[in-house]
């Protein structure tokens, strides 16, 4: 019986040392680009005038730590061609969601 409450013990430890190791990188404060690609061919994105990711086809690829603030955002074609530029503001910890389901230019 005593070692109920020493066993107890350690497993709430352990259990608030998980999670605040999950915790430490589910939010950790960085700003990320998340691509899914629905689309027909093979995507490139680019951050800023920089080579971020390659997404090939219904595939979801991230690029991480981007910073914040304010970024061109890049998607191009396997032949280099630009399908889309946007621009985003992004604050600290902020993520932003690209949806590309198309290979034609818009």
């Amino acid at each position: 019986m005593r070692w109920r409450p020493r066993l107890a013990f350690a497993g709430w430890l352990l259990l608030l040392l998980a999670v605040a190791g999950c915790r430490h990188h589910a939010w950790d404060g960085e700003c990320d680009v998340v691509v899914l690609n629905t689309s027909q061919c093979a995507v490139t994105v680019f951050v800023d005038g920089w080579e971020g990711v390659t997404v090939d086809p219904d595939r979801t690829r991230t690029v991480d730590n981007i910073g914040s603030g304010r970024h061109i955002l890049e998607s191009k074609d396997p032949t280099g061609r630009l399908l889309e530029r946007r621009y985003v503001e992004l604050r600290g910890g902020e993520d932003y969601y690209w949806h590309v389901d198309s290979c034609a230019p818009k």
